[in-house]
């Protein structure tokens, strides 16, 4: 028998496969992403099943396989993830298909498993806010992929940008305004408020972000520039972040 090993995970996604195992893909701090099967997790009384929900980080023990490790032992740490709190579960699902689409397979990245085991424990605090969390890391997955969108010169013209309204328009990467905005077609709204809010995450300056008071007008200009940004440079449409748009009005009409 392959000899076993221990790492850390958050689990990204999972599918049924064969007649009650499933195959889950995890995240993980030492061997990047995994595919791991999980056999007997669809049955009613599964061992390591608290450990295989969706976004939960646990403590694992692997077993190298043909084609895939396999699941030994998953141990819950930390926050225990709230999956009957629609909001929550759908930053974290955002979260979770950034993860996935940023990291390939076998290999390892440490600064992207702690980035997102610490935004995913941030979620699950019921005195957090899911949504702010969610925009940080969705800033901090693009810096560590080296393509932050460029803030300080107008994308159109490279001008300074100043404290004013504008455009963002993700083909481009950056920021529009003045006359370039108005003849740029796709551009999304960015008001001098979100421009500035940007600018405090490309600087980290978390303690400002949080101590903000985000209107929603604000809050859904950050999301949407960023979640583009994303989508262009993974050169895929993120499913969640769709279901997350459509819950917006349920939760701030």
């Amino acid at each position: 028998m392959s000899e076993g090993f221990s790492d850390e995970g958050v689990v990204l996604r999972r599918r049924a496969f064969a007649e009650a195992d499933r195959i889950l893909v995890v995240i993980t701090r030492d061997h990047g992403k995994v595919s791991v099967l999980a056999r007997g997790a669809r049955r009613a009384r599964a061992r390591n099943a608290a450990g295989l929900d969706l976004l939960t980080r646990s403590e694992l023990v692997l077993i190298p396989g043909r084609g895939m490790v396999v699941l030994a032992q998953a141990r819950p740490v930390g926050l225990p993830w709230p999956g009957s709190d629609l909001l929550r579960t759908a930053c974290g699902g955002v979260l979770a298909e950034l993860a996935d689409a940023t990291l390939e397979e076998g290999h390892p990245d440490p600064q992207l498993y702690q980035l997102v085991a610490e935004a995913r424990d941030r979620m699950a605090d019921p005195a957090g806010d899911p949504r702010l969390e969610l925009a940080v890391a969705a800033f901090r997955i693009a810096a560590a992929g080296g393509y932050l969108p460029e803030l300080h010169h107008c994308a159109g013209c490279g001008k300074e940008l100043g404290d004013r309204d504008g455009g963002f328009l993700p083909a481009l990467g950056g920021i529009l305004q003045g006359s370039c905005w108005g003849f740029q077609p796709g551009a999304q709204p960015c008001s001098a408020a979100a421009l500035r809010v940007l600018r405090r995450m490309e600087i980290d300056d978390q303690p400002t972000l949080r101590r903000l008071r985000w209107s929603e007008p604000l809050r859904e200009q950050v999301e949407s520039i960023l979640l583009a940004h994303l989508e262009h440079h993974l050169d895929r449409p993120m499913k969640a972040a769709r279901v997350l748009a459509e819950l917006r009005p349920s939760f701030f009409p």
